[in-house]
């Protein structure tokens, strides 16, 4: 999302969806898995922060619709995109 190629090529290829959480609910489901290469320094959460400032804003820029899955299960989730597709009329025939 970082690149304008990138964001013009997930706008020009169908739905875009953002899931957004706060960086300390990543923090929270990211704290014990060490296969996320930008989390491996001293201070995950406040690389987190830095992440979300940096690039918040890019994924809105891009996004069709934008789901809080601060909290929230993964059925809870599902549900609430179904319903706005439904309802806002993005999910297409």
């Amino acid at each position: 999302v970082l690149g304008a190629d990138n964001r013009r090529d997930l706008a020009a290829r169908g739905l875009v969806i953002y899931l957004h959480c706060s960086p300390e609910q990543q923090h929270s489901r990211t704290s014990r898995d060490r296969n996320r290469p930008l989390l491996q320094t001293d201070e995950p959460l406040q690389r987190l922060r830095d992440l979300m400032t940096e690039r918040d804003p890019l994924y809105r820029q891009v996004a069709d619709m934008v789901v809080s899955t601060e909290k929230r299960g993964t059925t809870s989730v599902v549900k609430e995109i179904r319903r706005r597709l439904d309802t806002e009329g993005l999910g297409g025939s």
